[in-house]
């Protein structure tokens, strides 16, 4: 078996405040589904949390992976590229595909089939009267809202997206290429959300199209993303991403499909 790496994760506290050291080699048994992966796998696993403030424990690291959007660890991100590590996601990409209106953009630019967003401020909406609001770097559907483009109030920091009448719903983890863990989501009573934060559920469920496929691929591509998290649509004119986020949880819709994700990124890690 090959020699293991030396892993650091960029990542947040499960529970903050953290009150411990700001970097620490991890435990099994602490909670983390990736850390303990890799080290069934014999990579070595380096915590360093957003807070509290301090260096990374003396170590020389291999790879780091990105698992969190606050801005510390995204600087940290960005001082470990700039010393040729490799880091995943890419920091400049990653940060930059916080912004939904920024995938939108890269979408059309590639071809990925999304739906018609702009940001209401600089642009005159010309699209269908349905639409949804959202944060252009929220997440969880937290503050989405469904409505008549001539009725929704839109705020600073949000975009207009025209909304699209699904026949299915899935969420799919694409690791370096690869759609992994399939799960087909349903709402919850009186919700159009399918987040599973607004209490929608999601079970195992195959690929809906070859098309769909590629297409989540496609969008991954796009952002320069190596892994992520993709909400993608099946519409009556096919498939349609909604959007794409960088830190995904990496769980699957069952047991099955969450080992299949960590062990295409414990792979992507001992191939990088």
């Amino acid at each position: 078996m090959p020699e293991g790496k030396t892993v650091v994760l960029l990542t947040s506290p499960k529970h903050p405040p953290r009150s411990g050291p700001p970097s620490a080699f991890y435990e099994r048994g602490r909670g983390n589904i990736l850390a303990e992966r890799l080290l069934d796998v014999g990579h070595r696993v380096a915590m360093w949390w957003d807070h509290p403030e301090g260096p990374l424990l003396p170590c020389d690291p291999d790879v780091v992976l990105v698992r969190s959007s606050i801005h510390p660890l995204l600087e940290r991100a960005d001082e470990f590229a700039a010393k040729g590590l490799t880091v995943m996601n890419e920091p400049e990409m990653h940060r930059a595909s916080q912004d939904k209106l920024f995938q939108a953009h890269a979408f059309f630019t590639h071809g990925v089939a999304h739906p018609q967003s702009i940001d209401p401020f600089l642009t005159q909406w010309d699209g269908p009267s349905e639409v949804v609001v959202k944060p252009r770097s929220g997440r969880s559907g937290i503050g989405v809202r469904r409505g008549h483009a001539n009725a929704l109030e839109v705020k600073e920091g949000e975009m207009m997206q025209a909304f699209v009448e699904a026949v299915q719903d899935f969420r799919v983890t694409v690791v370096d290429g690869r759609d992994l863990g399939w799960a087909l989501r349903t709402a919850k009573a009186g919700d159009f959300r399918t987040n599973l934060a607004q209490g929608a559920t999601m079970v195992h469920a195959p690929p809906p199209s070859s098309q769909a496929r590629d297409l989540v691929r496609l969008a991954c591509a796009s952002l320069g993303l190596r892994i992520a998290g993709v909400d993608v649509v099946i519409s009556e004119h096919g498939p349609i991403v909604l959007e794409v986020n960088a830190v995904t949880t990496l769980v699957g819709p069952d047991e099955n499909s969450t080992r299949e994700i960590l062990d295409a990124v414990c792979t992507l890690v001992a191939q990088s």
